[in-house]
């Protein structure tokens, strides 16, 4: 039976590189796999693959009769549309957040570290397997682009497997500031494409929330000649997704510092006590505890 690794529509470095990578694990232990991608990848990903000639995912496909491996992703509202739960075998991710009993078929292994291409090369260090140069960029990419070049969540593993990754790809010293470089460029209709790419819907204790973070250098600059665009897209958002709750986290990559504007007064209100949390992973986890305690704010509807 054909094999599919796959992760979230729209997807991130850390979710196109590692459904790469393990497919690549999979194919060398003899198993008919592919990476298939679902939407637009990230602008650092489109980055990564023209400037070193890396190679690009297959897809989207309608089989619904293939086995599907899911990486950074592991909840029903993950799944590219196409993909049903049942199909879902295995789970590599590194939130804190996740859905297992959803996937009734599947085995995971979800660790907090700083990125699930971390967990993909331990496999092959694990087996001994030293994964091709096109893998191991793909990966040194991803942890390089999760742990915001370790200024934000990471561990002593994922350190451990970049130093070595970075040998095996013959990466650049300055591949992060690169890459950083090239996801700022929110120019034209990139801003647009980015806040509805990035877009994350989600229910949290029966409210709908609909979440965007985008991360690069330049914050300020962009919010001062952008605000009102800016908003105006929330406001869209709100309206297509029939959210209760929406904002979007802007976390600037130079100077380590978040700002998030909020579509109205009741967001606001909801996110007024939140602490200095940096990614959405962190600021969804702390919203579901504020909801579970029936806080005024969490409680309204709209």
């Amino acid at each position: 039976m054909k094999i599919i690794t796959t992760t979230y529509e729209n997807p991130d470095l850390d979710g196109y590189g590692s459904a790469m990578a393990y497919a690549e694990f999979l194919c060398a232990h003899g198993k008919n796999t592919e990476a298939y991608i679902w939407g637009t990848p990230h602008l650092e990903v489109q980055w990564l693959i023209d400037t070193f000639k890396l190679p690009k995912a297959e897809g989207p496909t309608k089989d619904t009769t293939a086995e599907v491996i899911l990486l950074d992703a592991s909840s029903p509202g993950d799944l590219p549309k196409p993909i049903q739960a049942k199909q879902v075998t295995e789970i590599i991710d590194h939130r804190k957040i996740y859905d297992i009993d959803a996937f009734p078929n599947a085995t995971s292994q979800i660790e907090l570290v700083g990125a699930s291409a971390t967990l993909v090369a331990e496999r092959f260090k694990k087996a001994n397997l030293e994964p091709s140069k096109k893998s191991a960029l793909f990966l040194y990419g991803a942890i390089l682009s999760n742990t915001k070049n370790f200024t934000g969540i990471s561990t002593d593993r994922d350190r451990e497997m970049a130093d070595w990754l970075k040998q095996i790809a013959k990466a650049p010293d300055d591949l992060a500031r690169q890459m950083f470089i090239a996801k700022s460029d929110l120019s034209g209709n990139k801003l647009r494409e980015m806040m509805f790419g990035d877009l994350k819907t989600i229910v949290i204790e029966g409210k709908t929330f609909a979440i965007g973070q985008i991360e690069i250098i330049g914050v300020d600059e962009l919010l001062e000649k952008r605000r009102e665009e800016i908003m105006s897209f929330l406001n869209e958002i709100q309206k297509n997704e029939n959210a209760d709750y929406t904002f979007v986290n802007f976390k600037d990559l130079k100077k380590a510092s978040s700002e998030i504007l909020c579509v109205d007064e009741e967001t606001s209100e909801l996110l007024k006590d939140l602490p200095d949390l940096k990614f959405r992973k962190h600021i969804i986890a702390w919203i579901q505890e504020k909801l579970k305690k029936n806080d005024p704010s969490g409680s309204q509807s709209r």
